[in-house]
């Protein structure tokens, strides 16, 4: 495997990682605000634009 790929393949495990994360920490109850937050690192770097669902303040 190339360098490329080898940090391509990281990267997604990383948001898959981070992604499963912050699902399990809502739906568990466990901590709604990090979970919250997990998400929405994971979308800001996927390019997503999560602004109409983050209320502000």
């Amino acid at each position: 495997m190339s360098v490329k790929a080898i940090q391509a393949l990281m990267t997604g495990l990383v948001v898959l990682a981070c992604v499963i994360g912050g699902i399990i920490l809502i739906i568990k109850g466990i901590n709604h605000t990090v979970g919250v937050i997990l998400l929405v690192i994971v979308g800001g770097y996927l390019g997503l634009d999560l602004t109409p669902w983050i209320p502000p303040g």
